[in-house]
């Protein structure tokens, strides 16, 4: 069953390291820029691959057979764990159809783990933004990790 309508646009499948390729060459400048704050040094690819490698959950999402992010879940405790997206520039071409998958997906990764954390670069506005849409809570403060500030946010289910 299908976590999306029916007329949804957006499939979900598995990504390959194809598509992982594919995304680290065509990957949305806010996602670099957060990518590169984090992990000065490394390559947008290997940085992806540790993620999916560290991940209980991988899937890719794809509009019309291609490759439009990859999003995954690493565990950090008992029923918590911490999503990880990046997207490909189309993301930022026609957001509605991703905005509006967001939710279900991370109802999808709730059902493992029901608590889900993560840390969000002050700096990205569409992640801020995305973030709260989608009903995380944020902490206050910010913290530097890496080159920027982060909040730390939780969304329960």
């Amino acid at each position: 069953m299908s976590i999306f309508k029916k007329n949804s646009v957006l499939k979900l499948g598995i990504p390959t390291f194809e598509d992982v390729d594919f995304l680290a060459a065509n990957i949305r400048e806010s996602d670099r820029q957060d990518l590169e704050g984090l992990h000065a040094g490394k390559s947008l690819r290997d940085i992806i691959l540790t993620d999916v490698e560290y991940s209980r959950l991988v899937y890719g999402l794809y509009r019309d057979g291609r490759i439009q992010g990859i999003f995954g879940i690493i565990p950090i405790a008992q029923g918590i764990g911490s999503p990880w997206v990046v997207g490909s520039a189309e993301v930022d071409e026609a957001p509605l159809a991703h905005a509006r998958a967001s939710r279900r997906l991370l109802d999808m990764l709730q059902r493992t783990f029901p608590v889900i954390e993560t840390w969000i670069c002050a700096r990205n506005s569409k992640s801020v933004s995305w973030h709260k849409w989608c009903g995380f809570e944020f902490y206050k403060e910010k913290i530097r990790l890496g080159r920027d500030e982060y909040y730390h946010a939780l969304r329960k289910v």
